[in-house]
């Protein structure tokens, strides 16, 4: 495994912990990683936004939270339903349906898993 892929991998397991700041810091150092192969820049960058999302959630700021999430998708929109080994057709379907809750200003808003393809 390369760097780049053990700050993924990190990431993605402290976003489903739950962890969403360190998640976010994770995902930009495999970003910085990337040097001149930037084809997945947007990729990592809607990973990292779907993090700040859920962590500016936590601390109640909802208006921040919904700018992110909505760059989040946009960031993830044009990569294909498997991605680097992530259900992402899902993620973004859950995703979606965070903001809705978050635009209803829903008393519970559960964030999202990142769930890997078998």
């Amino acid at each position: 495994m390369n760097e780049v892929d053990a700050h993924f991998s990190k990431g993605v397991e402290l976003f489903n912990r739950g962890e969403f700041f360190e998640a976010h810091e994770e995902m930009e150092e495999a970003m910085n990683l990337l040097e001149d192969d930037t084809s997945d820049w947007d990729f990592y960058l809607g990973l990292l936004r779907a993090a700040v999302a859920n962590h500016k959630l936590g601390q109640g700021e909802l208006s921040s939270a919904q700018f992110h999430l909505r760059a989040a998708l946009k960031f993830l929109e044009a990569y294909p339903d498997r991605h680097r080994g992530i259900k992402l057709r899902e993620f973004r379907s859950a995703l979606s349906a965070e903001l809705a809750r978050v635009e209803e200003s829903a008393s519970v808003v559960t964030p999202p898993r990142i769930e890997m393809a078998s």
